[in-house]
């Protein structure tokens, strides 16, 4: 434990000591590009690491991260484009099993064409892990001896039609979504897969902050490999939602879109699903310095466990507050409820009820350097007995830049 200390303390005074000599040189130009490093670590301590029951035997660990980021920046015509590149490496003090070392990868550009024609592209590789008790192992952390590992990459184009000036905008969007686990068991084979979706959304102004949005949108889920023809997994979720989009006063803004969604399976042993879908957000501003901010949705997802997928509805409650320039409080309570849909006959569907709690404090030390401490605690409940836990986290965390 003492060798961990000393390897976090080495690597945040190495990186402050590097920002500190480089803050008064500003960002690092090369040529055309403006390279921005950053390094962010934390120190925490879990009192729950595989999210056992409360009935088992439960393994506390402190974790160290460090999580240094470079960033590449430029322009084509004018045009801003990044690509990002970030490696994390996680160590747990007493449960080295469930050490891990993600790389991400991310890229994006915006291009005008004109006043009227705008091109959006961006693009993200991850090269990560589930924690274990979670994902496909959620209720067996314990029967499995290091997390497991995937591959994800996505990418996105969306064009926009139509002038900021003008009263309405048309914009087609198309996506790819793969998965792949690196486990070359049966039971992950069937997991990955690919998620191919297409959409337009149309806004028209109907008051000077107010517009009109109608977003339609159809996603094909594609399994790599099926158990049967009976239990096949591929399906195609057709979703339209309508709503407004709003400014109405300096203190508020937001969004509220509701509508129909409807998922159809490639087997005719699974029942096809409809059901409504939303999605909201609401920005509260009633002072200059705090921000309340509402947020919930209601989609379908992939399920990694029981049922056909997991009927899905998330409920958020944000407060950001700002006591002085250089300190800021966040406070957050999240509830998500998880159906996870039986096509089976006589098989009752999983229901879980998560709740997680946030909080966190941060002080601007230097303008290269803030520190923040944390607390989390994820309370889940479910009508499986295997699913439920209690987990909770405090710690600190640094962000050090130029």
């Amino acid at each position: 434990m003492i060798v961990r200390i000393n390897k976090l303390a080495a690597m945040m005074a190495i990186f402050a000591t590097a920002a500190s000599q480089a803050q008064d040189a500003g960002r690092i130009q090369a040529g055309s590009f403006d390279i921005i490093p950053t390094f962010t670590t934390s120190l925490g301590y879990i009192d729950n690491v595989t999210y056992s029951q409360d009935s088992e035997p439960q393994i506390n660990s402190w974790r160290a991260t460090f999580a240094p980021q470079i960033t590449f920046a430029t322009q084509v015509d004018s045009n801003p484009v990044q690509f990002s590149y970030r490696i994390e490496r996680g160590e747990y003090f007493t449960s080295t099993d469930d050490d891990y070392t993600d790389h991400f990868v991310f890229a994006n550009g915006e291009f005008e064409l004109n006043s009227r024609h705008r091109v959006n592209l961006s693009g993200e590789y991850e090269d990560g892990h589930e924690e274990r008790g979670t994902g496909f192992s959620i209720g067996s952390g314990d029967e499995i001896t290091s997390p497991d590992t995937f591959k994800r990459s996505f990418i996105e184009g969306e064009y926009s039609y139509g002038s900021f000036t003008s009263d309405g905008m048309l914009t087609f969007r198309a996506s790819r979504l793969s998965r792949d686990y690196d486990r070359t068991e049966a039971e992950y084979l069937y997991r990955d897969r690919i998620q191919n979706k297409v959409g337009v959304e149309f806004d028209y102004q109907i008051a000077p902050a107010t517009n009109v949005v109608i977003d339609i949108s159809e996603k094909y889920v594609r399994y790599d490999l099926q158990e049967s023809e009976a239990a096949n997994r591929d399906s195609d979720i057709w979703r339209i939602l309508g709503g407004v989009e709003w400014e109405s006063t300096a203190a508020t803004t937001g969004f509220a879109k509701i509508g129909y969604t409807e998922r159809e399976f490639k087997s005719a042993s699974r029942d096809t699903f409809t059901g409504t879908d939303w999605e909201v957000g609401i920005d509260w501003t009633p002072i200059e310095y705090t921000q309340f901010r509402f947020v919930t949705n209601a989609d379908t997802r992939e399920t990694n466990g029981d049922g056909d997928f997991i009927r899905n509805k998330d409920y958020s409650v944000i407060w950001q507050h700002e006591w002085r320039q250089d300190l800021r409080t966040n406070v957050s309570i999240t509830s998500t409820d998880s159906d996870y849909i039986e096509s089976v006959d006589g098989v009752e569907d999983r229901q879980d009820e998560t709740m997680l709690y946030e909080a966190s404090v941060s002080y601007q030390i230097r303008r290269w350097l803030n520190v923040s401490a944390y607390a989390t605690l994820q309370d889940r409940d479910s009508n499986r007995e295997t699913i439920g836990y209690d987990r909770s986290i405090v710690g600190l965390r640094a962000e050090v830049t130029l």
